[in-house]
């Protein structure tokens, strides 16, 4: 499995590699913490794992591996914040596109960039 190339976190990374081994998947995931700490790259390769198609994911061989790669991958939806803060008109945006039936796998990923909950 994935997540050789993020140093520490080694209890997070065994929870999320038995979530997509045992297929536990929840409904959402919240990574939060300090600025820094490797949130975003944690949550694109856990996103990464769950839409691949591969017997081991993520194996960075099937359709959907390479279109991740290239960030192109037309499951995947990420939002940029506005300063630092996600707008509701972007929300509305994703809610639309989420709504629409995927493009070539059964599951749907979607990721939220540097979102702040609170300040």
């Amino acid at each position: 499995m994935s997540f050789e190339n993020l140093v520490g976190n080694e209890e997070i990374k065994n929870t999320l590699r038995n979530i997509i081994t045992n297929k536990k998947l929840m409904h959402s995931y919240l990574f939060i913490g300090t600025s820094g700490i490797g949130k975003t790259l944690f949550a694109k390769e856990f996103a990464k794992m769950i839409l691949c198609d591969g017997e081991i994911p993520p194996c960075n061989e099937c359709k959907s591996c390479i279109e991740f790669n290239a960030n192109s991958h037309p499951d995947l939806i990420e939002i940029e914040p506005e300063a630092g803060t996600i707008k509701i008109e972007k929300i509305r945006q994703m809610r639309r596109k989420s709504i629409r039936k995927t493009n070539y796998i059964k599951k749907k990923s979607i990721y939220y960039k540097r979102c702040r909950l609170y300040d």
